[in-house]
């Protein structure tokens, strides 16, 4: 049988009201103090990603973050529609990929971003992005 948590409700001389958490052992029948973090009661927040910001005069206006040891590039960025002249030949083959699986489509002169995207690194995702 799992152990139980709760919540008492404690009055004190000087701070007034004030709770505690407690968690019961069903076994002994014995009270501790817990954290109800500890406790499970409550999840810490998870942290919003730093995002990060490409903007190319041919058109990529993406978003990102890192995850891990990744780069992800949010739904609904653009990429830029054409190519660099010295695009290096494997950010060509990643778009032309993309475009293959659907994930990249073409939409007003640039290339949509139709679902999130993980790239190997963040120089990847905006060489993909501006295509150059």
């Amino acid at each position: 049988m799992a152990k139980e948590v709760y919540l008492r409700k404690i009055i004190h001389d000087t701070y007034g009201e004030l709770y505690q958490f407690l968690e019961l052992d069903p076994a002994s029948g014995e009270e501790r103090a817990v954290s109800p973090f500890e406790a499970g009661m409550f999840r810490e927040p998870e942290q919003e990603p730093e995002l990060l910001y490409i903007q190319s005069k041919r058109g990529a206006d993406a978003v990102g973050y890192c995850k891990g040891q990744c780069f992800v590039v949010k739904q609904g960025s653009k990429f830029a529609a054409t190519t660099s002249p010295k695009c290096p030949k494997k950010y060509v083959r990643s778009r032309e990929k993309l475009v293959l699986e659907k994930r990249l489509i073409p939409f007003q002169n640039q290339l949509l971003v139709m679902e999130d995207i993980e790239f190997d690194s963040p120089q990847a995702a905006m060489g993909a992005a501006i295509g150059g």
